[in-house]
């Protein structure tokens, strides 16, 4: 079931994914900045620092950046689509050139935003 379901999101039919469902151990603060995440669209980019405002802790942008490289599903649960406020991508913990991959794939992917 799981392959199946990889299958249709990497085909690019996201509109036959079924939810799935996750077990996360972590922190209170890993398990919000972890479902903050899943909120990022597909195709789009956010900071450290809008996560961390975002979820109640606006000064807490280098805690945000540790929690992210914490996270036990990288492409589920996409912490890549969060880079740094300069715009650099760099520190990723299955290395920048995946990083940059995941990200290229996903903006050429995505659909056209008006």
């Amino acid at each position: 079931m799981m392959q199946r379901e990889a299958i249709h999101f990497f085909a690019g039919n996201w509109n036959d994914l079924h939810q799935v469902k996750l077990y996360l151990p972590g922190s209170a603060f890993q398990l919000k900045l972890w479902e903050s995440l899943l909120r990022i669209p597909f195709g789009t980019v956010t900071t450290y620092s809008r996560i961390a405002a975002g979820i109640g802790h606006p000064g807490a942008w280098r805690a945000v950046g540790t929690s992210i490289g914490y996270n036990p599903i990288a492409y589920l649960t996409p912490c890549h689509r969060v880079i740094q406020s300069s715009g650099i991508i760099r520190n990723y913990h299955l290395g920048t050139p995946r990083k940059t991959a995941m990200l290229d794939w996903e903006a050429a992917k995505a659909p056209i935003r008006n």
